[in-house]
Formats: C-alpha cells, structure tokens, sequence
C-alpha cells in the first residue's frame, strides 16, 4: 500500500505560527519519510513533492478572501497530484478540509480517503462569525451550495464533502466526534475516530541561558500561554483577568507566547498590547514572540502555570506541552479542557484560580511527567487505520 498525504501546511518553517495543523503535518510527514520512504509521498506546497504554488505573501498575512483563493489553488494542484496514482494501490490522508483536494471527484474515481479534522469548520464558522446564533448542526443542514460564495462553499460544502466522500475522519476528542455525527447523522456512521495526539513536540533539554532575555527572577512565579495571537484564543480573557489576582504579595508575572497569524491577527496583536498597556502599576506582561524549538522548551520548564483561555480549541497540542513539562493548567471549557477548568470569560473565576496557584508557590519541574513512548507511535496509529480502511470490501 503507498501512502499519500495531502498537507498544505507542511514543511513551513518553525518561524510561522501556522498552529496545530502544521505540527501535525510536520510530525507525520517526518515520521513516515523515516517509516517508509519507498512508499509514502507527501503532497505539499513547498519542496518535496511540491505542487509547485507560488505564494504572493506569507499564509499568516492573507486576508479571508485571499486565504480562500490559496486553499482552492491548493485543491486543484493537490487532486491533480494524487490522481497520478491508481487508487486501488494507495490510500489517502488528507490534513485538514479547506485546504483538501476535491473530495468528490476522489471519491467518484474510487480514491480511499481518511481526514484529519483540526478543526470542525462548520463548528468553528458558526461559533465565530455567526456568533453562535446559530447551531453547527443547523448550518450543516443547509446544502445549497451553488449560491454560496466561494467562502462559504469552502466552509459547507467542503466539509459535506469531505465527510461524505472519506473513509475515516479522524478527530482528536470525543465531543468533536459527537458534534460531527450530530451534523452529519446519515454521512457519519462508524467513520468517526477519536486519535489523541499527545505530546508532538520534538525534544529538547530546557537551558536558562536560552530564555535570559526574558529577566525572570526566581522567585516569580510565572504564568504563561502559548498559542498563535488571533482571536479565537481569548488572551483578552487573561488579560482582564490580571487586575482580579490577590496573591498575598508573591511575586509573579504573565508571558503571552505567540505571534499575529491569518485573517485579522495583526489587529488582535495591537490590541492586546493595548489591553496590557493598561494595566496598573506592577502587573507585569511580557509578549515574547513566537517560540520554537530549545527556547519554547524553556519557557515551558521555566512556566509554573499555563493558562489556555481559548473560545475554542479541538485538542491544545501546547497544553499537552506543558503538561508534559510540569506546568499546572488553568483552562477554559472547550474541547482540550484540563487542570482546573473554569470560566475564563469570567474575570473574577480566572483571577481567583490563578490567584490560588500563585499562593501555592513555584512549581517542581523535578516532577514533571515526561512522555516515554516510541515517537513514531500515532504515525503507526493512524498507518493501522489506514490499513484496516483499504482492506475493507
């Protein structure tokens, strides 16, 4: 069996904030290329095995309607790639939907596709540009997709596709998998799998000297959070929560990791350094930009609290980082929820649960509980799953 996998976000230098999608990206393309290289092929814009894209700007500056011409200059480039191999001797992964070949005419031409849901688009549009006025699977039900615009088109009528037209969808938490099969009842079925990705970062021995820019003394405790700055993550949320802190005269101070990506960053960026700005006297905040690799490592070794107050999130690779590396968690209650949950929209609950694990004092990083496992355990996972689908009559 030949493996492709079509992943628009692979291969992009660590240096974009691209999210989730590209560490997953990046992880099973590295994990396959040394797994079976005579018979896995990635499919991706940059080289190789480039579908040859020119990108007019970086994808975390394109606006909406830019973002949608590249996802369909992707789709074409990518269907045409993989229609060069006999679908009876392959199977197919495809990262993500947007940015996915045509499921339909895949499907039409007997192709054995399995999908990795980052993020349930249908879900997500409802929840952020409509408010939540109404419900996803509402939404779902609407099919007349020839009066969409192309958008729109990219968001339902892909993702009816895709579900449609896939073997497998993969998703990385239950209550995603009960929001897919409540949209899509008759489409769904025994397609839906729960992979949990765990721990994907790569490995690196945190070091002081790595993050001695930051001045962090050693008595503060420092809360931190890791994520692209857009909006869907709340930072706002911690930031006026901040005020609400009662810590009994510890000293403690607040990182924002992460840089502005994809439509309206950089305008979520100004404001939240506005928001800090404001604060009063002695409420320190630092944004530190973008972290990768030895210097991300020690920040998250240095952390004594990671706070993730997100509207939303599918899975939170980075709060399975930090845990991995001994922080305590404070999160909102959205799909990758853990540590102590509360209402992060709330400022007096968020203040009062960072307040508690500041009077708690410093963490022990002697104790944090490392991942063990064979790094190349999900990408054998998912290798099984597509195994077992194309053994399937």
């Amino acid at each position: 069996m030949e493996l492709i996998y079509s992943a628009a976000h692979a291969g992009f230098a660590d240096t974009e904030p691209l999210g989730g999608g590209k560490a997953v990206a990046d992880y099973l393309d590295r994990s396959w290329h040394e797994q079976l290289p005579a018979d896995f092929t990635a499919v991706r814009v940059l080289s190789p095995h480039s579908v040859g894209l020119d990108l007019p700007k970086p994808l975390v500056a394109m606006s909406e309607l830019e973002y949608a011409r590249f996802c369909r200059r992707f789709e074409r480039a990518a269907t045409a790639a993989i229609l060069d191999h006999d679908p009876t001797k392959c199977a197919v992964l495809i990262n993500d939907i947007s940015e996915g070949p045509d499921f339909a005419l895949l499907g039409q031409r007997g192709y054995r596709m399995a999908t990795i849901f980052h993020v349930d688009v249908v879900e997500f549009f409802t929840k952020f540009y409509l408010r939540g006025w109404v419900r996803p699977e509402t939404a779902a039900r609407q099919r007349w997709f020839g009066f969409m615009p192309n958008v729109l088109r990219l968001v339902f009528e892909k993702q009816y596709q895709c579900v449609r037209h896939s073997q497998r969808l993969l998703v990385p938490s239950d209550p995603m998998r009960e929001t897919i099969v409540r949209c899509y009842p008759a489409e769904s079925g025994h397609k839906v799998v729960v992979t949990p990705w765990g721990n994907l970062a790569e490995r690196h021995r945190p070091e002081t000297g790595a993050i001695a820019d930051l001045s962090i003394a050693d008595d503060e405790v420092l809360i931190i959070t890791l994520s692209r700055l857009s909006h869907e993550k709340g930072i706002e949320r911690l930031l006026a929560a901040l005020p609400q802190v009662q810590a009994d005269g510890r000293p403690w101070r607040v990182l924002i990791c992460g840089a502005a990506a994809y439509m309206g960053g950089r305008a979520y960026e100004r404001k939240l350094r506005e928001l800090a700005a404001g604060l009063r006297h002695g409420i320190r905040v630092t944004f530190a930009g973008h972290l990768t690799g030895l210097r991300k490592a020690s920040v998250l070794h240095r952390a004594d609290v990671f706070v993730s107050p997100s509207h939303h999130e599918s899975y939170g690779l980075t709060i399975a980082e930090a845990q991995a590396a001994g922080c305590r968690i404070v999160s909102h209650q959205h799909y990758g929820a853990s540590g102590t949950v509360v209402d992060c929209a709330d400022p007096q609950a968020l203040g009062g649960a960072l307040a508690e694990l500041i009077r708690q004092g410093r963490t022990r990083k002697e104790g944090a509980v490392t991942e063990r496992r064979d790094h190349h355990q999900t990408a054998r996972s998912i290798a099984a799953i597509l195994s077992g689908m194309m053994a399937e009559t």
